[in-house]
């Protein structure tokens, strides 16, 4: 396996890690923003539904490439934190 491919499965790993992690210990007006978002969403299924077939791949399709692209957004922070930090430690002279 390549090593981008491990670093991409690791990156990929703490994220998820992290984020359920966090989920363990939101606040509620954070928690009410999941159960707005939850009930909006099977709304949106539901109107969505009752679309013509081509709108519903249009909006479908949106939605999924609007989440991939959050993902890899996600994804890129994440390494760029980790370089943000390593120049920062660089810098504060801790390495």
């Amino acid at each position: 396996m390549e090593k981008s491919k491990i670093f991409e499965m690791a990156i990929r790993e703490l994220t998820e890690t992290a984020i359920n992690k966090r989920k363990e210990t939101l606040e509620d007006n954070e928690l009410q923003l999941y159960t707005e978002v939850k009930t909006l969403s099977a709304q949106a299924r539901d109107i969505v539904k009752m679309l013509p077939e081509e709108q519903q791949k249009i909006l479908t399709d949106y939605f999924e490439k609007t989440n991939l692209i959050a993902d890899h957004e996600c994804q890129h922070l994440y390494v760029q934190g980790a370089k943000d930090c390593v120049e920062l430690l660089k810098q504060l002279g801790a390495l």
